[in-house]
């Protein structure tokens, strides 16, 4: 297979990019895909007497699905390990042409599974190098309005928020209310704004001030249920699941002020999709976070984000769930919900800090290849972060988040380190006046360091050996010249350590080595030549965090 794929699979070459099929007894192949919008006759390929046919297409950067199309049938291309689902249940080929115009074509893990199988189905540039921010607006201020939102904005873009998540802002039902305020996903009008937040033109006005500092927008959408009371039972009570006796039930987990939808009626489908079209042509916003995403059927997400996407391209639609499906079909990212859980054991050491090396290597055997996850500390549905570690562990626990693959997200009020939980039901507000500076500014570091380090962003994550001490984990990421290695410590006492070196910085010259420097403070951490480049002692504080830039060098300047 490795010698197919070296001859066939799709190649850079003067003109663009070559693919080719093997086929002795073809009488005609064509390829079709997403560069000429699946036109079956557009391209064909040229056959030579070996069997090979063969054409060069003038792709430029981007992700491209494509089959081949040979005498008639759809086939997907046998030399290309890069494979997605598509909506008739089958699969397409898939190739990524980078910013530099090398070709990728990612295959799966070995030993991966299922769904693993796969490749994610391609989300948007920007996606990738996003810092989100998830606000609930009633609580993010005194005003708790969507203009009060708006008006800070600017402090978000200083912080380094790219994306900011609402959650939502449409008006709460009265019947079976929890709490004082009710909860904001009990919805009685989804094409309305709650009138204590403001107006549909406070939306519009957000999103251009977001738009004007560089930060998409994104909006919660509650597909699975509405309040009881909501504006939709009374003209179309048959859009709802009822009990025998012909009642709208609620759908379970004690959330007895709502009430399920029925995805069986299509005319409900039709609705959903339209209100989220309706957000995105009137605001302009740039996609949803979409609420209990895995009681929804997933074809009809991904007849969303086909709708969402042919009037925004680059429109996203983000999954509260924790299912390799929804990355394989219907969503550009994905909830990682596991990770505050295991760091809470890590901290209080009942799981050594491999635990978190473990949880990330099983999830790329079960998750489509390239799948984005949305990695949290915390979120409106957890406990904070501060309260669970402190101070000194946050800025450990922050390190991880900001250093690893996928997406980051800050919980409105957890760069200041609040303890308070944000209740769903009662008032409350953020306490930003008693904030810890020093907790912001040590996210604000790790953010300018994410932004400005592809490696961070975009590179991949190999997880390296350390020995003598169980509180410590080390990483190694690299996106072409763009190198880091972090290594953090868990615990309150120091770690003397062994660390095994990536293969990558192996040198193969005596002349070539490799410094290591702190981001932190810019001195050099460590170096190695072409005698002891393997392995590494070294020596973490507790609560120890390195965050060191690996830079190529002449061995023969430094010393250990």
């Amino acid at each position: 297979m490795d010698v197919i794929q070296n001859q066939f699979s799709p190649a850079r070459v003067c003109g663009g990019v070559r693919f080719r099929y093997f086929d002795l007894h073809a009488s005609s192949v064509n390829i079709a895909g997403e560069f000429n919008n699946w036109d079956r006759d557009s391209y064909g390929l040229a056959k030579h007497p070996c069997g090979v046919w063969e054409t060069v297409l003038p792709l430029k950067e981007g992700v491209y699905q494509y089959k081949y199309i040979v005498d008639g049938i759809w086939v997907h291309d046998p030399a290309n390990p890069s494979v997605v689902l598509n909506r008739f249940k089958g699969v397409n080929s898939v190739l990524e042409i980078e910013r530099d115009g090398s070709i990728s074509l990612p295959a799966p893990s070995p030993g991966a599974k299922d769904f693993g199988k796969f490749r994610a189905i391609p989300g948007p540039d920007w996606l990738q190098d996003a810092i989100i921010y998830e606000i609930f607006p009633r609580a993010f201020s005194i005003e708790g309005t969507l203009d009060a939102v708006r008006k800070r904005i600017p402090e978000l873009w200083g912080l380094g928020v790219t994306c900011i998540w609402l959650m939502p802002v449409h008006p709460i039902g009265l019947c079976g209310r929890k709490g004082v305020l009710g909860s904001p996903y009990a919805i009685s009008s989804y094409r309305s704004i709650h009138p204590d937040l403001g107006t549909l033109d406070d939306l519009k006005e957000l999103v251009r001030t977001a738009h004007d500092h560089g930060i998409k927008v994104i909006m919660d959408f509650v597909a699975n249920h509405s309040a009881i009371d909501c504006d939709l039972r009374e003209n179309h009570i048959e859009w709802y699941r009822r009990d025998s006796c012909g009642r709208p039930q609620s759908p379970g987990f004690g959330w007895t002020d709502v009430i399920g939808f029925n995805y069986k009626n299509r005319d409900l489908w039709k609705y959903m999709i339209e209100t989220m079209c309706y957000y995105i042509k009137e605001c302009d916003i740039d996609g949803y976070r979409c609420d209990v995403a895995a009681l929804v059927p997933t074809d009809f997400w991904r007849d969303a984000r086909e709708a969402i996407q042919r009037l925004k391209s680059d429109a996203i639609l983000l999954a509260e769930s924790h299912e390799p499906s929804h990355n394989a079909e219907a969503f550009d990212l994905t909830y990682e919900e596991n990770l505050p859980r295991i760091l809470q054991k890590v901290f209080s050491g009942i799981l050594p800090a491999k635990a978190i090396r473990d949880l990330i290597e099983k999830d790329r055997l079960a998750f489509p290849v390239k799948s984005l996850r949305l990695r949290y500390l915390e979120n409106h549905d957890q406990p904070r972060i501060m309260k669970l570690i402190g101070k000194s562990g946050q800025r450990v626990a922050a390190s991880l988040l900001f250093t690893l693959d996928g997406v980051p997200l800050i919980h409105n009020g957890q760069e200041i380190a609040e303890q308070s939980h944000v209740s769903l039901f009662d008032p409350y507000k953020i306490h930003w006046d008693n904030g810890d500076c020093e907790i912001k500014e040590v996210y604000r570091s790790l953010i300018h360091i994410r932004r400005n380090i592809p490696a961070l962003r975009r590179g991949s994550l190999k997880f390296l050996d350390v020995k003598g001490n169980d509180s410590v984990i080390a990483y190694y990421r690299e996106y072409r010249n763009s190198r880091i290695m972090v290594i953090l410590n868990f615990k309150d006492e120091t770690a003397k350590i062994k660390i095994s070196l990536p293969g990558e910085l192996a040198c193969t010259q005596a002349e070539i080595g490799y410094r290591f420097v702190d981001l932190n403070n810019g001195s050099l951490f460590f170096s190695t030549d072409k005698h002891n480049s393997s392995k590494r002692e070294t020596v973490l504080e507790p609560y120890g965090v390195r965050i060191l830039s690996v830079e190529a060098v002449n061995s023969c300047r430094y010393t250990a």
